[in-house]
């Protein structure tokens, strides 16, 4: 398996770091430099993502809604929002072969989904006065636990994702996010299916379930306090 943008920044970043210790003078013996080198470098090849792992990241979308503000009335039109915008973006996304395709989908009906977001707003009773932005960008996502209509979970980790981003008004309040593509987001999904369909192998669906993936969750964890570590 070939090293990806992640790993070589992220060991660009750490002889970077070593760098600047050197130059301000913390480190001043050459033997130490190498040896953090090799100490740093060996935890983390020993944790580095293997069997498809770095391509959980890559081959989801995920959905992330932002309501204007905490308000119940501004909470529950997010949830109306999600609920409305979800079908239409199934439809659209529904003969893509894998995250790419349904990308691509995605980034080319942006106008046409803000759109229809905005005439729904509008034809709601109340008087909102909202704008509102889509957006098709890497986010940074918390750990996730989803289950599915056959009670197996299957834990999501945290890290960066393409995500769909709709922000309604001020995007203040509370947010709301899934899985969009595969179509994880609306009850009753059969997560393992879904996956299958979207192209996940079944090491890299072993991965995400949570009786088979434990070992997997601590070389995610690890890379994360890593990552953060060398900010």
């Amino acid at each position: 398996m070939g090293i990806g943008n992640w790993e070589l920044n992220f060991m660009k970043n750490i002889i970077g770091k070593i760098k600047d210790l050197n130059n301000s003078g913390k480190i001043v013996n050459i033997a130490a430099v190498f040896c953090a080198c090799i100490l740093i470098t060996s935890c983390f090849c020993a944790f580095m993502p293997v069997n498809g792992e770095h391509k959980i990241y890559d081959s989801l979308i995920r959905l992330h809604v932002l309501a204007n503000s905490d308000s119940k009335d501004d909470q529950n039109l997010k949830l109306e929002v999600r609920d409305y915008i979800l079908s239409d973006i199934d439809e659209l996304t529904q003969d893509c072969k894998n995250a790419e395709e349904a990308g691509e989908k995605i980034q080319d009906n942006l106008e046409y989904i803000e759109l229809k977001i905005k005439d729904f707003i509008n034809q709601k009773q109340k008087d909102y006065d909202y704008s509102v932005k889509t957006t098709l960008s890497r986010e940074v996502y918390p750990e996730k636990i989803y289950t599915d209509s056959s009670g197996e979970d299957y834990i999501f980790p945290s890290g960066k994702y393409n995500s769909l981003r709709i922000i309604i008004g001020e995007g203040d309040g509370k947010n709301w996010w899934c899985v969009l593509f595969p179509p994880l987001c609306l009850s009753g999904s059969k997560i393992e299916d879904e996956l299958a369909v979207a192209g996940y192998s079944n090491d890299q669906i072993n991965i995400l379930k949570k009786d088979k993936g434990s070992k997997y969750v601590i070389r995610f964890k690890i890379l994360e306090l890593l990552a953060d570590l060398f900010k």
